[in-house]
């Protein structure tokens, strides 16, 4: 790289700043569509509903950014407890059962659409504030790790309410059945 490019490339913070907020940008415009019946739908199979894929992506980052990386009490325990519109939070701990939690949670998308974006300025926050060092692949340091994870999770979660969402479409006129 030149050097009057390598003045103005961003920082690798700025990269990562950037790809969450368009990855909550992708999730936020998958969820909007849904309605409170598709967001609680039961696919067929082993799938869990839109909703509960929305709210567990959403805790997730949560849990994962403010209780593990910053090493505060997640928004979902703290200044948002009993009003993420989540009707119970999923087992933490000694429980693998997931499909369980996704099948009986309730959700208020009015309410949890406000608590999402809490989470994700909680994490521009935490990545602003983060030192370079930190995001320096080969200091093996835990943060890119679990932030790479949480990237990935997110873009996993997004394609899975989409493609719940559209069997909630009927087919397009003309379409092959």
């Amino acid at each position: 790289m030149s050097a009057p490019a390598a003045r103005h490339a961003p920082s690798a913070g700025a990269l990562l700043r950037r790809q969450f907020r368009l990855a909550h940008d992708l999730l936020d415009a998958a969820t909007d569509r849904l309605t409170i019946e598709a967001a609680h739908r039961r696919p067929p199979g082993a799938a869990a509903p839109a909703g509960a894929c929305y709210a567990q992506v959403v805790l997730c980052e949560d849990l994962s950014v403010n209780g593990v990386l910053a090493a505060r009490s997640p928004l979902a325990h703290s200044t948002w407890l009993g009003r993420t519109g989540i009707s119970e939070l999923p087992p933490l701990a000694g429980s693998t059962d997931w499909r369980a939690w996704a099948h009986r949670v309730q959700l208020d998308l009015a309410v949890l659409r406000p608590y999402a974006r809490a989470v994700y300025a909680a994490t521009d926050a935490y990545l602003a504030a983060l030192p370079g060092e930190a995001l320096d692949s080969e200091s093996g340091e835990p943060p890119m790790c679990l932030l790479s994870a949480l990237l990935l999770t997110l873009a996993m979660r997004r394609g899975e309410i989409s493609c719940l969402a559209a069997l909630d479409r009927p087919p397009a006129a003309g379409a092959p059945m």
